[in-house]
């Protein structure tokens, strides 16, 4: 081979649509693409540093207050008479499992907050992890009744009703005295809805409005609003009490 001839692929003609051009802008990101990475990435530092403050802020006291939970159990069997220690330690016990459960679920929200989303569950798993840990501080009966298609199409919706039926629950059994629960989750291609009913004492939703303690009804009624839901209290003294949260089941593209 003569020292003049071609390296390999050179000489070789260049397609027309191939050839480098200064001017041409349909490789560069657009300014609204670099907005839009730029913006994200400041969300996910923001999101970083509140897993940071969560797991040193709240995490933290939520440790000091199990350590302080322990020595207080030590003290009381120390003091506490042994035939009253079967009236004291099932309340410790109760207490305990509910530190650990808060531990979990702000160890989840670090989880998230680092990894940008949360684990996507079934709204119907979720609802009957509320309703199994209900049934291990309560003696009511829990009927859970599935209508239709039930699904939710975001982790926030999901978020809504599980929290709605944690706080629900919560409340019945501080509150209610009740025997009996029915939930009833129903779903239609626009539309899920959370109904919870007991057959407890009940209250006046009126009075209860401004009455503390029970902030946990602002709350439900809170969440479901800000996703665009409707949210109802049907309840009188002597019972019973139902509460509704209705959801449309919209994707996010929708929202746009």
């Amino acid at each position: 081979m003569s020292a003049t001839a071609r390296k390999r692929g050179e000489g070789k003609r260049v397609p027309p649509s191939s050839k480098l051009d200064p001017h041409d802008q349909s490789k560069k990101p657009s300014a609204k693409a670099e907005a839009r990475d730029s913006a994200a990435e400041t969300l996910k530092r923001r999101l970083l540093r509140l897993a940071l403050d969560v797991h040193d802020g709240p995490m933290q006291n939520l440790a000091v207050i199990g350590f302080s939970m322990g020595d207080l159990r030590r003290r009381m069997q120390s003091v506490v008479p042994a035939e009253h220690q079967d009236k004291i330690d099932p309340a410790m016990e109760q207490i305990s499992d509910e530190l650990v459960r808060v531990e979990a679920e702000l160890r989840a929200l670090i989880g998230a907050l680092e990894h940008g989303g949360i684990r996507n569950i079934p709204v119907i798993e979720a609802i009957e992890t509320e309703i199994a840990e209900f049934e291990r501080r309560s003696a009511a009966n829990v009927d859970l009744q599935i209508d239709g298609d039930v699904h939710t199409e975001t982790d926030s919706q999901r978020i809504a009703l599980q929290s709605v039926t944690r706080a629900a629950l919560a409340n019945i059994s501080k509150h209610a005295a009740a025997h009996n629960v029915e939930i009833r989750l129903r779903g239609t291609p626009r539309t899920i809805t959370l109904e919870i009913g007991d057959d407890g004492r009940g209250f006046s939703p009126e009075a209860a409005k401004n009455k503390p303690g029970r902030f946990g009804l602002a709350g439900m009624r809170e969440r479901v609003e800000l996703l665009g839901g409707k949210f109802e209290v049907a309840s009188r003294p002597g019972g019973p009490t139902r509460i509704t949260a209705t959801l449309k089941t919209w994707r996010p593209s929708d929202a746009r």
